[in-house]
């Protein structure tokens, strides 16, 4: 229903433009301005979208309590934890997780696998909250020794 409406409107609307030159003139300058306005707000959503990242310190969130699982295939993982909100002021709306695998042998440590992970998760100011997130490896080699894990937040969307 709503589409036909919406053809009827744009046929309407060419008719008029065909048969009087004036309102195609105007057609043209709205649909110009209108085209300017949405490449503002456009524009403006990416600046704000950047800022998200930049309110935030790394240092302001803390991983806490990480623990990992098997996943469904052999090359995936679930890592579970806590992910601790330092800051007063910003609401934590999504991290970037850099999970890493090594493989020590004689305390000799060698990375075998590492991915990043960008996952959503709302985290009040000055709060905690948990998180379990599957992450997919490209390949991982068979560990020789002990697999040892480490994580690092490298983004924090917040507002």
């Amino acid at each position: 229903m709503v589409r036909i409406a919406i053809f009827v409107l744009l046929l309407i609307v060419i008719l008029v433009a065909v048969k009087f030159p004036k309102f195609r003139r105007t057609l043209g300058v709205t649909l110009v301005v209108l085209m300017g306005a949405i490449g503002v707000i456009i524009w403006q959503d990416s600046v704000e979208r950047e800022l998200e990242f930049e309110r935030m310190s790394m240092e302001q969130a803390q991983l806490l309590q990480m623990q990992v699982r098997p996943g469904l295939n052999t090359r995936s993982f679930v890592v579970a934890g806590r992910v601790q909100n330092l800051a007063k002021d910003y609401t934590i709306l999504s991290i970037q997780l850099q999970a890493t695998i090594q493989d020590c042998v004689i305390g000799n440590c060698e990375i075998v696998g590492q991915e990043d992970v960008m996952f959503p998760l709302e985290v009040p100011a000055a709060q905690s909250r948990d998180f379990s997130v599957t992450i997919p490896f490209s390949v991982v080699p068979e560990v020789q020794g002990e697999a040892t894990w480490e994580y690092q937040i490298l983004k924090i969307r917040a507002r």
